[in-house]
């Protein structure tokens, strides 16, 4: 025998609510908000890592060429400046790109 009514009404119930919260979720998701956040967050991950591999790229040369530098000033303003310039168009860039 099969199973009682009762039994397939709550189980219709059930699906019902799961389908509907299945639904939702999914409408969450889409919403622009959502999807807007999440470019947001990519954008500002993707920032922070250029950022940090350009400060482990230019460290090491600050750290090696500060001998050298004290010597020759002029060097050192040019290359500082060039290395901010550097990184302001990086992220001026990514910005621009979203």
């Amino acid at each position: 025998m099969g199973p009682r009514p009762e039994e397939l009404e709550r189980d219709i119930a059930f699906a019902r609510e799961q389908l509907r919260r299945d639904v939702d979720e999914l409408v969450a998701r889409v919403r622009p908000r959502a999807v807007a956040q999440r470019q947001v967050d990519r954008v500002a991950s993707e920032a922070k890592r250029v950022s940090a591999e350009a400060v482990a790229a230019v460290a090491p040369l600050l750290r090696n060429g500060r001998d050298q530098a004290l010597s020759r000033p002029a060097v050192l303003g040019i290359g500082a400046g060039l290395t901010v310039l550097t990184l302001a168009t990086v992220l001026w860039r990514i910005r621009a790109r979203h």
